[in-house]
C-alpha cells in the first residue's frame, strides 16, 4: 500500500510507520485532488468553446456587432462574418488550426468526452486513496488503543 502496488499488512507496521504510510498518501492524494481539478476547470472551458462555436456559428449572427478581445482588458468593436464558415481554434501551446464550424465542434465534443472521462477516472482515484488513508488511520487508532491498554496496567 505504501508503495504504488505493492500490498503490506498495516497490522505489521509500527506507529511511526504508519505515519509516514499516511503522510504519503496525503500526497498522494493532494496530487490527485489538484489534478482532478485542473482537468474540471479544462473541461469547462472546452464547454465553453463548444457552446460558444454552436451559437456563433448560426446564420442570424451574420454581421452581427461584436467585441473584439486585443488583449484581456482591451477591446475593438466589430462585425461578425462568416463567410466560409471557418474558425481558429487553440489546439495548444500557442497552435492555432482552422476548421469548418462543424469539424471544430467535434473536435470540442472528443475533448469534452476525453475530460469527462479523466475527470471520472481521476474522481475513482481519489476516492480509493481517501478510503486507503482511512484504513490506515483505523489501524493507527487501534494500535494507538492497545497500547495505551498495554501501559495502563503497568502503570496501576
Amino acid at each position: 500500500m505504501a508503495e504504488g502496488s505493492k500490498s503490506v499488512n498495516l497490522g505489521t507496521l509500527s506507529l511511526e510507520q504508519l505515519t509516514e504510510v499516511i503522510k504519503q498518501l496525503n500526497t498522494e492524494l493532494e496530487y490527485l485532488s489538484s489534478s482532478y481539478a485542473q482537468l474540471g476547470r479544462a473541461h469547462v472551458k472546452f464547454l465553453g468553446c463548444l457552446n460558444s462555436i454552436k451559437e456563433t456559428v448560426k446564420a442570424e449572427n451574420e454581421e452581427r456587432d461584436m467585441l473584439v478581445p486585443l488583449t484581456t482588458s482591451l477591446y475593438v468593436p466589430g462585425k461578425l462574418k462568416l463567410g466560409n464558415g471557418k474558425v481558429l481554434i487553440d489546439i495548444g501551446t500557442g497552435y492555432f488550426v482552422e476548421k469548418s464550424a462543424p469539424d471544430a465542434i467535434e473536435y470540442y465534443q472528443r475533448k469534452c468526452e476525453y475530460l469527462q472521462n479523466s475527470v471520472e477516472s481521476i474522481s475513482g482515484a481519489v476516492e480509493a486513496k481517501s478510503s486507503q488513508i482511512r484504513a490506515v488511520q483505523s489501524v493507527m487508532q487501534q494500535k494507538a488503543t492497545d497500547q495505551n491498554t498495554k501501559s495502563a496496567p503497568a502503570s496501576a
